[in-house]
């Protein structure tokens, strides 16, 4: 039987991709599991163990090209050179700035990744141009404009089908990126809605499927 987790490092980083972890157990049927401090459990181990018999894996939270992180408010890595290899031979869907690279860093195959998703008011001002585009007065509107983007692109993409198929996925992505970016246009959702436009054509640009 096939098996399907999810995993969201849940903090007010990453609230907004609630409505994305929600859709993805209720449709794929996967597991949801966080970086849970309370218990008297190690948090990261309980991750590692619910992992081990999974087909598909799903990660909801922060990166850079050389790990992936279970808090990085706490700066605590989840996945990283020394346990990739716990990935390996799942099928991958990771939502993180820069896992992309750290797909390739990684070699790691059947994955998706995506590069950097400015989503939160560091992301702005630590970087502040984003390919040839400044986006340093990004306001908290065009923020949360592109934050809902990106959900509502994932929530139409995703499925049992495109989530086996890679090329279907990548199809239905582009297909769904570009209807938010004629909406954001059309309907100027936010103040530098052009800004917000761009941050999503990148945000496809940027996907790998390995």
């Amino acid at each position: 039987m096939n098996k399907t987790v999810c995993i969201y490092p849940h903090d007010f980083t990453t609230d907004f991709l609630h409505p994305l972890f929600e859709y993805i157990c209720t449709t794929l049927g996967a597991i949801g599991i966080g970086y849970d401090t309370s218990g008297d459990d190690d948090p990261l181990e309980l991750i590692y163990n619910e992992i081990k018999g999974a087909d598909t894996v799903l990660f909801l939270g922060h990166g850079m090209s050389t790990c992936l992180y279970a808090s990085i408010i706490d700066n605590v890595s989840l996945f990283n050179e020394s346990n990739y290899n716990l990935l390996e031979g799942k099928r991958l869907f990771l939502l993180a700035c820069n896992s992309n690279q750290f797909i390739k860093e990684f070699n790691l195959s059947n994955a998706i990744g995506f590069g950097f998703l400015p989503t939160s008011n560091d992301d702005i001002e630590n970087r502040r141009i984003f390919h040839n585009i400044d986006i340093s007065n990004t306001s908290i509107f065009d923020i949360e404009c592109f934050n809902n983007a990106i959900v509502q692109i994932l929530i139409n993409t995703i499925s049992k089908d495109t989530i086996k198929d890679f090329q279907l996925f990548k199809e239905r992505l582009l297909l769904n990126t570009s209807r938010e970016i004629v909406d954001c246009l059309i309907n100027k959702k936010s103040l530098n809605y052009r800004i917000v436009a761009d941050e999503l054509y990148y945000m496809y640009k940027d996907v790998i499927f390995k």
